[in-house]
């Protein structure tokens, strides 16, 4: 009976534990996961009538820096204040997107849209103003924060042209988890009371691993 009751805390435990682990998206993995990266501006948004966390957005692409797709792009967002999507609607503010596309159920009744954007960690959109950048795109090589607009667009240039070349190579692509050390920028913004990893490219950090556990 005692030796029941010990294994049940013990899963209890290990199930606590579980739980409080946090795993993010890399700027390293939205490059290789994304199947639309693009820069422009914000022309319009208005909120879905089924879902009160999401709005619909226009946005005029001025460079696609993977994938293809005409302008102006329409897609749908979780999670972001509307206050935020007036000030970039009206100022104009250049922002670089990460898409994949929509694929909801036809028969849904969930509000259309072609593409769906990506999310950074903790449901955070990865819709990033290039004017004066947000802390949201980690980098895994040094689980720093891209906070520069300068080096934004350079870095993700520079990690496409690595996922291609690896790709050319015939290198499979997916998705492996690194562990984010403490006392870290990276783990400050995702740490939740465990654990914290980063999701990136398999071939890119070799640290890396396929599964958590």
């Amino acid at each position: 009976m005692k030796r029941a009751i010990v294994f049940i805390c013990l899963l209890i435990s290990l199930c606590s534990l579980k739980a409080e682990i946090n795993v993010g998206n890399s700027v390293e993995w939205l490059c290789a996961d994304a199947e639309l990266i693009a820069v422009g501006t914000l022309t319009s948004y208005t909120k879905s009538p089924t879902d009160n966390f999401m709005f619909v957005c226009t946005f005029e692409s001025t460079e696609v820096l993977f994938g293809t797709s005409s302008s102006p792009l329409v897609f749908a967002m979780h999670y972001l204040a509307e206050d935020s999507l007036k000030k970039y609607a009206l100022q104009k503010i250049p922002m670089l997107v990460f898409l994949k596309e929509n694929k909801t159920n036809p028969k849904s009744k969930e509000t259309k849209a072609p593409w769906n954007m990506m999310e950074v960690y903790n449901a955070l959109p990865a819709f990033v103003n290039l004017t004066t950048p947000q802390q949201l795109l980690i980098k895994a090589t040094d689980f720093k924060v891209l906070a520069s607009s300068e080096k934004i667009i350079p870095y993700c240039r520079q990690v496409l042209k690595k996922i291609a070349e690896a790709q050319i190579m015939g290198e499979t692509v997916f998705q492996n988890y690194l562990q984010i050390p403490y006392q870290t920028i990276a783990f400050n913004l995702l740490y939740s009371g465990s654990s914290c990893y980063l999701y990136v490219p398999n071939f890119m950090l070799p640290e890396s691993k396929e599964k958590l556990y």
